[in-house]
């Protein structure tokens, strides 16, 4: 396009030079033309003089012999006239063949003007003066004709030069006219051609580049372009294609970190670090909102401290815990964090500090470890228990034979001795107590060394009905009736289609008959047990025991299936630890929701048991 736009400019420039030149050649040839024909209007002139003055002086000549002769004097005036204007034409006049004929002609008027001056010289002699005039009349005749014909000659090229001058004139008129008319139109002919291809090629790159601005990195400009522009359209097209290619692999990157993101076990947020809201959630995965009970988009703008169950005593709430990040340091730290449903959970978090551009973040991975931590629990539980399994065990082989003869001394003291029955009532509550002593030492057995579950299908629900059967036979008793009547009833709520679970029947019967007398003992006066069974949203069967007694502060909720803990004046504290401990090796789990003055209800909740061939379920 370039060397057009180059080409085009010159090839103009050259028109208006070639015509500029034409028509100052064709100004010089005019003014060439008139000046010849200005020499030869003069030349006619001179001619035309000389001419008339041999034709004055053959005049005079006539007139030689007649009265009127004019005087001699005069007719040597017009003689030198003669001699003078010849001199001029041959003086002005410097082409080789004009020059030779006015020097012939110079000599023609030398010997006219000769002859001449003998007619004017030789007047003795008539006869000779006639012959004299004769000559010199020939001779100015011959003379007269020269003149004549080269004053035609000169006459006759005046009109061929100024028809020559005015074709001359009329083409440079014409080819003015035409550079004025036609060197405009050309011009514009030749801007506008460049201006549309320039326009054309410039609005197709700017529509391209609005393309791009919009990000559609996919435009292409498929239109040929002249020149230049189609190779800076195949620049540009190579252009978008890396960008696509670019983009492409920013957003394929981004998926891949996004998925990492998105599909991490752990929680991971992204804490603001550099303003005013430093602390506060950019960005958390769908591993957090799923761990803390938000949507991953209600996070965003949460104070990452303000999860902390515990504010006055957690790490992250502390000053320095940002202060530590932005110095490079890497916090790691367990805490406990409050769901969104206020429960409380343990975490295991770790923070660091990134930076993106120009702004920096932190970066924090949080672990649920509740389940590890109740591992670790346990597993301090079991070690604990092993050394107190190892006490009982110990305790109950050194104390059960000593208690033994304690109790079948006082026993035979009792019938032998002739004592008051006030003595005996004594001895009656010794035994009693020694007996208790042996009830408190099997329980410790049965809770730090448990025998051995032997699994099989159970249905539940049977074994509930038993318990309930069980528990029923103990209200008969005197103690619990009230007016005649018994003062706890039983409601049943057994689910219909129960799944069986895997479990050891008389283990099972052992913790539900426990809770049930338990239930019983909390209704002080009239009241009612409810036992319910279900399967749960997760899967799993549960059971739950409720009564409409005194119920229990959340303190006692919290400590309530600890070893040797209980509100009953002659309970023992091993009851409902020994219940969380079979319902453990079951793979269960139990839990208590109470609150004074409105009863208790224990769940229990046991894993299906999936088997392809179904067993015969005990009873």
């Amino acid at each position: 396009m370039r060397n057009k736009a180059i080409i085009g400019f010159i090839l103009l420039a050259l028109f208006f030079a070639g015509g500029g030149a034409h028509i100052i050649s064709s100004h010089n040839r005019v003014i060439w033309n008139l000046e010849e024909i200005f020499k030869l209007s003069e030349a006619t002139h001179r001619r035309t003089d000389l001419l008339n003055k041999v034709k004055l002086v053959q005049a005079h000549l006539l007139l030689a012999e007649s009265p009127h002769v004019g005087e001699i004097h005069s007719i040597i005036i017009h003689g030198e006239a003669i001699r003078t204007a010849a001199e001029n034409c041959v003086n002005c006049h410097h082409p080789p063949r004009v020059g030779a004929g006015f020097y012939i002609l110079r000599d023609q008027i030398d010997d006219y003007l000769k002859k001449l001056s003998r007619v004017y010289t030789i007047r003795a002699n008539p006869d000779r003066i006639r012959v004299a005039v004769g000559d010199a009349f020939a001779s100015g005749e011959e003379l007269y004709e020269m003149v004549g014909r080269m004053a035609s000659e000169t006459g006759h090229r005046i009109p061929g030069q100024l028809a020559e001058t005015r074709k001359e004139i009329g083409q440079a008129k014409k080819l003015l006219q035409g550079m004025v008319i036609v060197g405009p139109l050309a011009a514009l002919l030749v801007i506008f051609f460049f201006l549309r291809r320039f326009t054309s090629s410039i609005s197709a790159l700017t529509r391209a580049t609005g393309r791009i601005r919009e990000g559609d990195l996919a435009y292409t400009i498929a239109e040929p372009l002249p020149d230049e522009f189609g190779e800076l359209a195949e620049a540009f097209n190579g252009m978008t294609v890396s960008l696509q290619q670019q983009r492409e692999q920013v957003v394929a990157a981004e998926s891949r970190y996004k998925i990492l993101f998105e599909s991490a076990a752990d929680a991971i947020f992204i804490l603001q670090a550099d303003d005013d809201k430093r602390n506060c959630i950019v960005a958390a995965n769908q591993a957090a909102a799923a761990m803390y009970g938000y949507a991953a988009a209600e996070m965003a703008g949460l104070h990452f401290p303000g999860l902390a169950a515990s504010p006055d005593k957690a790490v992250e709430t502390k000053e320095d815990f940002f202060e530590r990040l932005l110095a490079g340091e890497r916090v790691e730290a367990r805490s406990e964090h409050r769901r969104q449903d206020d429960t409380v959970f343990s975490v295991e978090f770790s923070a660091g500090l990134v930076a993106l551009r120009d702004n920096r973040f932190g970066l924090v991975f949080v672990r649920d470890i509740t389940h590890r931590v109740q591992t670790e629990e346990a597993l301090l539980r079991s070690r604990q228990l092993a050394v107190v399994g190892q006490m009982a065990a110990g305790l109950a082989h050194e104390i059960k034979n000593p208690l033994a003869g304690i109790k079948v001394s006082m026993e035979v003291l009792s019938n032998e001795l002739d004592i008051s029955q006030q003595d005996k009532e004594i001895f009656h509550r010794i035994v009693s107590e020694v007996q208790r002593i042996e009830n408190l030492l099997r329980n410790l057995l049965n809770y730090a060394r448990p025998p051995k579950p032997e699994f099989a299908p159970v249905d539940l629900n049977a074994q509930l009905e038993s318990c309930l059967k069980n528990s029923e036979m103990l209200l008969k008793a005197p103690e619990h009736k009230v007016n005649g009547r018994r003062r706890v009833r039983f409601e049943r709520h057994l689910a219909d289609g129960l799944p069986l679970i895997r479990a050891d029947a008389s283990q099972v019967q052992q913790i539900f008959l426990n809770l049930l007398l338990n239930a019983i003992e909390a209704i002080s006066d009239e009241g009612v047990v409810a036992v319910t069974s279900k399967t749960s949203e997760d899967g799993k069967v549960v059971v739950e025991v409720s009564d409409n007694g005194k119920g229990m502060t959340a303190e006692t909720c919290a400590r309530i299936f600890q070893p040797f803990y209980s509100n009953k004046h002659r309970g023992s504290g091993l009851g409902l630890a020994i219940c969380k401990r079979l319902v453990e090796l079951h793979g269960g789990e139990i839990q208590v929701v109470s609150s004074p003055g409105e009863g208790s209800t224990f769940i229990v909740a046991f894993p299906v048991h999936h088997q392809e061939q179904p067993e015969e379920a005990a009873a």
